[in-house]
């Protein structure tokens, strides 16, 4: 099957939440308003693999920040609202959220959702000059692609993540200047 990568739109909504509720816990799902709030306020950061009739099978969120350096850990709180963070001048791209559906993990299209949007981000704010994303430790196939894509672990906020048991796992917070 071929996809199509574009630009999200408010109609993809119900798909996107689909997919929200297929790749993630309960616990670390993000909700609806969320996201409408994410495409209002960084439309040009929300972007989604496209099938047939309508059908997604993956998204990708972004936001553009001003460029820190450290890790602050209130920057990357769950459910934030983008419409504060978001600054459409920024120079990092912040990789809020991604999903690939499971009917096409394992067949490539994760990475290339991953790689084709962020390529398309920064082909169209040349300003951009480095990108951000957090990480669950467990979440080995998603940290092969972010580091085949050349993001590099720079810390961890602790008890991000509720893992099985009850307990709290980091986050790896991972960078990749632009070259």
């Amino acid at each position: 099957m071929s996809y199509t990568l574009r630009l999200a739109v408010a109609g993809d909504m119900a798909e996107i939440m689909r997919l929200e509720r297929a790749g993630f816990a309960a616990a670390i799902q993000e909700t609806e308003h969320t996201f409408a709030e994410r495409l209002r306020a960084a439309p040009e950061g929300c972007w989604v693999l496209a099938g047939e009739a309508g059908r997604l099978y993956g998204y990708l969120c972004a936001e553009f920040w001003p460029l820190q350096t450290g890790v602050d850990p209130a920057r990357f709180a769950r459910d934030h609202a983008a419409a504060e963070t978001h600054d459409a001048n920024g120079e990092e791209v912040y990789i809020s959220s991604m999903v690939v559906d499971p009917a096409t993990r394992g067949t490539g299209w994760g990475r290339r959702l991953f790689s084709d949007a962020l390529a398309a981000m920064f082909a169209r704010q040349p300003r951009l000059r480095s990108a951000i994303l957090i990480v669950n430790p467990e979440w080995q196939a998603a940290r092969r692609i972010y580091q085949a894509e050349g993001f590099r672990e720079i810390g961890e906020i602790a008890g991000y993540f509720a893992a099985g048991d009850g307990a709290r796992l980091p986050a790896i917070v991972m960078r990749r200047p632009q070259t």
